[in-house]
């Protein structure tokens, strides 16, 4: 039985990277209970044997939304990761939030879902070395990247991979949930306002100088990442 969690910061990509993975394995996606407790459930009819998770887990022993990995061997833990310039710009837009507001929650917590700040949750990962997939890099060639983490994972692909990238594409999956979308978890409304724009790059256009210096406290874990 296959058993993927899709581990990453609000606003990160992690629903389109979940819903990718359980596309290609055949897989149910579900929230962190196990169910459409995630605006990422979809395909509970699906074959394959196991699941992909989407919950915003992190390492630890006990506490809100920790999880303790030596419990949980059977299971694949994944790191997705996207610039945090960007999360806080979709944060933002999200929870109708300033600018400013986001990047007080991220930088000095508590973060969003009361997650520790941005540089915390992203280094308790690091420290556990697992995969890490970057929005970046989906959104620049999402099969190619797809494919990788497949290999990586040592998982064959069950369904054909331009297809599944197409069919999980930002455009034809809105317009999906704009025919549909009370067919999904928490309804259309709630679905198509996850479902912004997902732009890379659009905190060049938003902050301003003293908000990039602010930006400064995550050095360390943009290079890390290779941002």
């Amino acid at each position: 039985m296959v058993k993927i969690n899709v581990c990453g910061y609000p606003r990160s990509g992690n629903v389109w990277i979940s819903r990718l993975l359980g596309d290609a394995l055949d897989l149910s996606v579900v929230g962190i209970k196990g169910g459409r407790d995630s605006l990422a459930a979809e395909g509970k009819g699906r074959r394959g044997k196991g699941y992909v998770k989407q919950a915003h887990l992190w390492p630890g022993e006990s506490g809100h939304l920790r999880v303790n990995l030596e419990k949980h061997k059977d299971c694949i833990f994944l790191l997705m990761v996207r610039d945090p310039r960007d999360v806080a710009v979709s944060a933002m837009h999200y929870w109708q939030w300033t600018i400013d507001e986001a990047l007080d929650k991220m930088i000095d917590g508590p973060g969003p879902l009361e997650l520790p700040p941005w540089s915390v949750f992203v280094e308790s990962w690091l420290e556990q070395h697992v995969p890490i997939l970057r929005y970046e890099d989906f959104h620049q060639d999402a099969k190619k990247e797809l494919k990788r983490v497949l290999e990586h994972l040592e998982l064959e692909p069950q369904r054909d991979l331009e297809e599944v990238v197409n069919r999980q594409s930002f455009t034809v999956k809105r317009a999906e949930l704009e025919r549909r979308g009370n067919r999904y978890p928490f309804g259309r409304v709630a679905q198509l306002k996850h479902m912004r724009e997902g732009k890379v790059g659009e905190w060049k256009d938003v902050f301003s100088p003293e908000q990039v210096g602010r930006t400064r406290v995550w050095r360390r874990q943009l290079k890390k990442l290779g941002y």
